[in-house]
């Protein structure tokens, strides 16, 4: 698991490549419900001047933020603060494709917490680029997390196999500052 203070100034991550399949897009458009025809439907998207059908922007961020957490290492995420992505170029079923992260800036918020900024970039072996994802996450803090551990020696007096509990105030988006 990472904490905050192991995304402050990490190194980029190459994933890929991935392929997001035929069958799993079929199988991802009937249990989302999203059957707009560019996704669902070849000849329709050749009329919108596509090769054939694209695969929908949710799902392009979905896949890469779950390949993260499976083949890189999950993050003490709190909560998701903002995202936005750019499609630039469409990304076709059964086309192989790579992506970056990129950490950016990164803020204390409290004790316990800590925002993260990153891109993500989706690109081709040659490195053009289908997608950039930008978002903000708030993040966990090292020491918080450690206040968070089970105690889990139940003979010990005043121990319980139940996490401890911490309180906290909202997150805020502005840099630390002393008072």
């Amino acid at each position: 698991m990472k904490y905050w203070e192991d995304l402050v100034g990490a190194p980029d991550h190459r994933f890929g490549p991935l392929v997001f399949g035929g069958d799993l897009l079929d199988r991802l458009l009937d249990l989302m419900g999203e059957k707009h025809p560019v996704h669902d439907d070849d000849a329709f998207a050749r009329a919108l001047d596509r090769t054939r059908r694209i695969v929908p922007g949710g799902f392009i961020h979905s896949i890469t933020s779950g390949w993260v957490v499976q083949h890189g290492s999950p993050a003490a995420v709190v909560g998701l603060r903002t995202l936005a992505w750019d499609f630039v170029r469409p990304l076709y079923p059964d086309t192989p494709f790579w992506f970056t992260t990129r950490t950016g800036r990164a803020v204390e918020i409290d004790d316990r917490l800590g925002l993260v900024e990153s891109t993500r970039r989706v690109h081709d072996e040659d490195g053009r680029v289908y997608a950039i994802g930008r978002m903000s996450v708030v993040v966990l803090r090292r020491a918080a997390a450690v206040a968070l551990t089970p105690r889990t020696d139940p003979a010990a007096p005043g121990t319980t196999t139940e996490p401890a509990r911490v309180t906290t105030a909202p997150a805020r988006t502005s840099e630390r500052t002393d008072r």
